[in-house]
């Protein structure tokens, strides 16, 4: 068992049920492009270290022990839980225990972590008197050779949400109600090939939904689009089902929000699956009806350590962008950019010269996507800050009649992200028909594709990536011509 099994069963036992069979990996959501462990060796100024290796048990780290001060990447073992302590600095019997972190505040949800580790080094005989987080420096701005001393900054405090220090690692984890032992008994006599009902609970869909919800609740998928499941930013919705509540048009007033959103959903289905409010769409649409119209998109990737100059820890790096240009008689013009490593500059040259002079410039959820993007890039380059004022001026964020619930269809089922709304307009087209289906894909494939010698698959990942974010941006013409066609 790992720390992480562990830390699965806490949240519920199907998780960690549903996980032993999965062998799937996760997608690394950081571009990691250095050696994390070099960097920080470097930061702490460690000049001799032992270097933990798989499948090491007790003994072996109980020797190095003996011969080094610093260990990385140490294994220990405790009635069969097994832990990696990133980096440990011991005297005798006495340890300081060290934990990186990809976050630039980082908070007690990593607190778990941290408590089972040190719990698992205590039972191997070692006091824990110190515990630190190594997390990236956001005001370091990389110019040259990486600064990995300036890259760094080292705490042994908690942050709280607006980024101020809050609790002492080592006492919160010593104040929290923590039995290793009792969870242990309970975990090794576990079943794993129990089937109980799932019991739904707030941790099935929170902040981060389970990977397995569906698995759980099969159900939900086949629910009809006006069930009362969908009904959006709801906490009492189980409840009102659970009472026999099956429609959006039944819902109990007295147990919902009342948000913009869900009046538009149970409107919606009050009206034979439609809501929209004609006065508020057309106000909205006539602010932003000069022509050329342009419908834009981009892709890019997360780099937990700055790659470029002039670029910060957690920085993105744009690589693509689909522009579509639809004149006044519907004529519809393709642009389009994939680039590779940086090629920011040349994104941002090639995008003023495609984008039109004058007319609006939509793209779906605009300021918390594209318009964030552009502000990087004046960071990055401020000779071309005056263009791109310029360019985001003109920005419409798409989404917005959705998110204020001007709009709605009952087939949105709860959602209106993009591919939502594109695949419920046009059956013909759908992003699970293409080999990049999300984001996510996008960016693995760049990846590959920066890595790639082979000219044919290189041809293959252009066309994969081109083909993806095409549909993104002729997507919101569908969506624009179909708020146009509701008015």
């Amino acid at each position: 068992m790992h720390i992480s099994d562990v830390r699965k069963f806490l949240r519920c036992p199907r998780l960690y049920q549903y996980s032993l069979k999965d062998n799937q990996k996760s997608f690394p959501y950081f571009n990691i492009n250095i050696n994390v462990d070099e960097s920080i060796v470097d930061k702490l100024r460690i000049d001799n270290y032992y270097l933990g290796r798989v499948n090491e048990d007790n003994d072996n780290t109980a020797e190095a022990l003996k011969e080094h001060e610093w260990l990385l990447r140490a294994r220990f073992t405790y009635r069969g839980l097994r832990c990696r302590v990133p980096y440990l600095y011991h005297k005798d019997s006495h340890c300081d225990l060290y934990f990186s972190s990809y976050s630039v505040n980082p908070t007690d949800g990593e607190a778990d972590n941290i408590m089972w580790t040190a719990a698992v080094v205590e039972k191997n005989g070692l006091t824990v008197d110190n515990v630190y987080i190594i997390y990236p420096n956001k005001e370091y701005e990389r110019s040259g050779e990486l600064d990995h001393d300036a890259l760094w900054n080292i705490t042994d405090h908690f942050f709280n949400g607006n980024g101020h220090l809050t609790k002492h690692i080592l006492t919160y984890i010593r104040n929290k109600d923590f039995d290793i032992d009792g969870v242990l008994d309970i975990l090794l006599h576990f079943d794993s090939g129990f089937e109980e009902e799932a019991v739904r609970t707030s941790k099935c869909a929170g902040r981060n939904k389970c990977p397995y919800y569906e698995k759980c609740f099969p159900e939900e998928s086949r629910v009809p689009d006006n069930s009362i499941l969908t009904l959006m930013g709801s906490q009492y919705k189980y409840e009102m089902y659970r009472s026999g509540i099956r429609y959006l048009r039944d819902v109990n007033t007295d147990k919902f929000e009342g948000s913009q959103q869900q009046f538009a959903q149970i409107m919606a289905d009050r009206q034979g699956g439609r809501f929209f409010d004609k006065l508020a769409l057309s106000d909205w649409l006539k602010n932003y009806s000069g022509y050329p119209m342009s419908f834009i998109d981009f892709e890019w990737d997360l780099y937990l350590v700055p790659p470029y100059d002039g670029m910060h820890p957690l920085d993105v790096n744009l690589f693509q962008y689909s522009l579509h240009i639809m004149d006044e008689d519907g004529t519809v013009t393709h642009r389009q950019f994939i680039g590779e490593r940086d090629c920011r500059e040349e994104f941002l040259k090639r995008m003023i010269e495609d984008i039109p002079d004058e007319g609006v410039i939509f793209a779906y959820n605009a300021r918390g996507a594209e318009i964030l993007r552009l502000r990087e890039l004046q960071r990055y380059f401020p000779q071309y800050s005056d263009r791109l004022e310029g360019i985001i001026s003109r920005f419409v964020d798409l989404a917005l009649p959705f998110v204020n619930g001007v709009v709605y269809d009952v087939r949105m089922r709860g959602m209106y992200s993009l591919k939502v709304i594109q695949e419920m307009l046009d059956d013909q087209r759908s992003y699970h028909d293409l080999a990049v289906e999300n984001g996510l894909d996008a960016v693995a494939i760049h990846r590959l594709l920066e890595q790639c010698d082979d000219p044919e698959k290189k041809k293959q990942y252009y066309e994969d990536l081109y083909e993806y974010c095409g549909l993104d941006s002729y997507a919101m013409i569908e969506v624009y011509n179909w708020l146009i066609s509701l008015i």
